[in-house]
Order: structure tokens, then C-alpha cells, then sequence
């Protein structure tokens, strides 16, 4: 058999780097998707224990994560919110915002994520979006300072999109906050906090009576409509809303 030549083997290595270079590929990565913006420490267990059996090795590594337990004061969780690098899709935390408005007024409106632009306002809901959302509250009779509104993310994500996995973890985080703040009456603004808070999109439905938020001390109801962002971009929407918003003022009073 013929020695190979550590040379020549060299050389063919480096041609094919340069081939993919020219290719575009200049970054090299893992083959699974991993979370860029914090990775959960792996669990800590014994070499010993996995392989005297006390602890079998494959379920092991097949065991989900726990899930971290939530602050018990409202105080605590926004704190937490602010700064956790584990909550889905927030990302850092000098590009999250907090809640905005009194705690323990009558309603809570949930809306899915910061605007683009929001961060650069330092506060929710700004800018045209912001302008349409004051609107809605005032055809109502009513304010900022009037209702308590959170974002089911604090962070806004590169596509202005939630993954759906991560609705469930949010949605949990959401009720847990919408528990501790205190309301009559839930609006949940957006397909995506829709179906983080109750499991299923109605947005678009007609009958909305009987929706409920279940949270740690019993539950709240709930009224889903389309955000205002796709308002501006399908104005002719704005009649099923105002029904909402009718809606949402009746069961206050």
C-alpha cells in the first residue's frame, strides 16, 4: 500500500477551503440549530451514577429541561423579564421593554411584541402603530394611564414573527404576569397572543363570548382582535375590532 503525502493532502485541504470560501460559506457551524443568545446549562450528573445504572445514561439525555419557576411578585417578574436570557425569543436585554400603565385596572391588554422602532421610544407601541392603539383606547374612553398593557415578548424578534414553539412558554409567562397585575377583562392583540393565552386564534371570530384566561388565582375573560399594525394594512378589518372594543366596554360595565 502506498504511503499518502502529508503534503499533498495538505494542499487538497486547503483547495477545498478555498472552494467553499468562493462558495459564501466563511462562518463554520454546528449541524443542529443551538441557541445563539444563551444556551441552558446542561444538567450536571455523575459519570458514576449513569454508569453504575443508579441513573440510567440515555434517559439522561432524553429528560426535558425544568422549567424555571416564576417570580411571585409582579415587582420580581419584571425585573426577571427584563434581564432572563432563558425567555423565548426575547433576546438581549438592552432591546426589551417593560409593561406600560397602572397595575390592577380593570383591563390588561397583552399585545405580541414591541414595534420596530419601540426600543428607540423606550416604550411600547410607538409610532404609527402607537398613534392608531391610542386612537382605539380614546374611541372607548380611555387612556394610557387608564389600562395596564404588557407585551407577550418583551423583545422583539429579527422577523417581527413568534416561533410557534415558543408560544407556549409565553403564554404561561403571560398569564402568570396578567395574574399578578390584576384585571377584570383581558385584550389579547394578535394572532400569535391569541393562541399563547387561550390555545386558538379567534381573532377573526364573531362569537367571543365565554373566552377565559385560566392563571394561577382562577381566571379572567378574554376578548382576541386583530393587532393594530395589520389594521393599517387592512383598514377595512377596523369594523370587526370596533365590535370587539364594544364588546370589551360591555363586560367592564
Amino acid at each position: 500500500m502506498t504511503a499518502t503525502d502529508p503534503l499533498e493532502d495538505a494542499r487538497l485541504l486547503a483547495a477545498a477551503l478555498r472552494w467553499w470560501e468562493a462558495a459564501g460559506v466563511d462562518t463554520l457551524v454546528e449541524a443542529d440549530p443551538q441557541p445563539w443568545l444563551g444556551r441552558a446549562p446542561a444538567p450536571q450528573v455523575s459519570a458514576i451514577s449513569a454508569v453504575s445504572g443508579s441513573i440510567p445514561a440515555a434517559s439522561v439525555a432524553a429528560s426535558p429541561p425544568t422549567q424555571q419557576a416564576l417570580p411571585e411578585t409582579l415587582a420580581a417578574l419584571q425585573l426577571w423579564l427584563a434581564q432572563d436570557p432563558m425567555i423565548p425569543e426575547a433576546g438581549p436585554p438592552d432591546r426589551r421593554l417593560p409593561a406600560f400603565g397602572q397595575a390592577g385596572s380593570k383591563i390588561i391588554i397583552v399585545t405580541d411584541m414591541p414595534e420596530n422602532g419601540d426600543v428607540e421610544a423606550g416604550h411600547l407601541l410607538s409610532g404609527p402603530v402607537g398613534a392608531l392603539f391610542d386612537a382605539m383606547l380614546k374611541a372607548i374612553g380611555l387612556g394610557r394611564n387608564d389600562v395596564y398593557c404588557l407585551p407577550l415578548c418583551p423583545g422583539r424578534t429579527p422577523t417581527g414573527r413568534l416561533a410557534e414553539t415558543a408560544l407556549p412558554r409565553l403564554g404561561d409567562i403571560a398569564r402568570h404576569h396578567i395574574a399578578l397585575a390584576g384585571a377584570d377583562i383581558v385584550w389579547a392583540l394578535g394572532q400569535a397572543t391569541s393562541r399563547a393565552l387561550i390555545g386558538v386564534d379567534t381573532t377573526m371570530s364573531l362569537d367571543k363570548f365565554g373566552q377565559n384566561i385560566n392563571h394561577i388565582t382562577g381566571k379572567v375573560p378574554c376578548i382576541a382582535s386583530l393587532h393594530p399594525r395589520l389594521l393599517l394594512q387592512a383598514p377595512q378589518r377596523k369594523s370587526l375590532v370596533w365590535k370587539d372594543m364594544q364588546m370589551l366596554i360591555g363586560e367592564v360595565n
